[in-house]
Parts: C-alpha cells; structure tokens; sequence
C-alpha cells in the first residue's frame, strides 16, 4: 500500500496550520492594561495582597536577623533596619523598590547564603514580593515564630503572583504566570 505524503503547498493543511495559530495567538496575547486579572478566564477577581513591614536587627557588622514581619495596607511596605550602634533607618517607596530591584537583579547571591542585608532582604517578605518563590529560611529568622506568623500571607503573595505574572520575573508571554518548576 502506497503512503500518501502531503507536499509543502498542501493548501488544505497549511490553511489549518495558519489558522491554528492564529487561534493560539489571539488567545494568548491578553492586554496588561485589562481590568480584571483573572486566573485562566475563571473570571475571579485577583486582591492584590497587603503589604509588609519587616524589621531588620543587626547583630554583628553586617550580620542581620529578621525581629519582626506584619502585615500593612498594599502600599505601606518598608524595611525598618536597627543597627548595632543604636541607629534606626527605614526604607520605603522608591528607596525601597530600588533597593529590592538591585537584590532581585543579584538574587544567585543573595542564595547562597550569608547574613548580609542583601541576603537577609532576599529571604524576607520583602524578597517574595520581589519574586522569591522559594519558601523562606528559618535560619535568617531571629524567632520562628515570627516567619510562622505571616505564613498566610506569603501564601497569598504567591497565588496572587502566579495569577497575574507579577513581579515581573524576566519572564513575558504565554507563559508569564507560570513559576519556575513542576506543579508551582
């Protein structure tokens, strides 16, 4: 029995072919500028999740712990850092975003470990608003109880960034929300 093998100017086929992906493009190509971010067209508003306040004390020249995180108003995030010698010094709003833009940039450092400020940020609250998705480090904390404390936060941070695509992780297109790894 002789196959039937279809020619590069198949009509038919590349008809299909072209109207297939046109489909997929159309489908896949959602403006960012759309009012309601939805989770695959369940058209379930996405919150945006609170802010948070993390409080940074320094134990030793640039060794920081993690004292306190708490929840705040979306737009009220801060890091409030307490220096050995008695200094207190808060970074918010642009000084903030800067700062969290530069430790996301160098975030292969930030991994590895040590106590700097950078590192410290990094396995904070504040690094999983700027895109951590790996679960914190007990070990950056002064207190468990304290990383246990917002646990239902990070969660919400999480579904709200794997719904929208947000923060944006280099990432863009289809498969923009998508985190890094099987079933994330």
């Amino acid at each position: 029995m002789k196959k039937r093998y279809l020619t590069i100017g198949d009509f038919k086929r590349n008809a299909f072919i072209v109207a297939a992906a046109a489909c997929m493009g159309l489908t896949s190509c959602e403006s960012k500028t759309s009012s309601s971010n939805n989770d695959w067209g369940s058209g379930e508003e996405v919150a945006v999740p609170d802010g948070i306040i993390t409080e940074l004390t320094e134990e030793a020249p640039d060794k920081w712990k993690i004292t306190d995180e708490r929840t705040t108003s979306p737009d009220n995030s801060m890091a409030i850092l307490k220096y050995q010698d008695g200094r207190v010094d808060t970074l918010q709003g642009l000084e903030l975003q800067n700062r969290m833009k530069e430790v996301a940039s160098n975030q292969g450092t930030y991994q590895s470990g040590g106590f700097g400020l950078g590192s410290v940020l990094w396995w904070s609250g504040m690094g999983m608003m700027a895109g951590r998705m790996m679960a914190p480090r007990a070990g950056y904390y002064a207190n468990p109880g304290v990383m246990n404390r917002t646990e239902a936060w990070r969660q919400n941070v999480q579904t709200y960034q794997q719904r929208t695509g947000a923060p944006a992780s280099g990432r863009s297109g289809y498969f923009q929300g998508r985190g890094s790894g099987a079933g994330s």
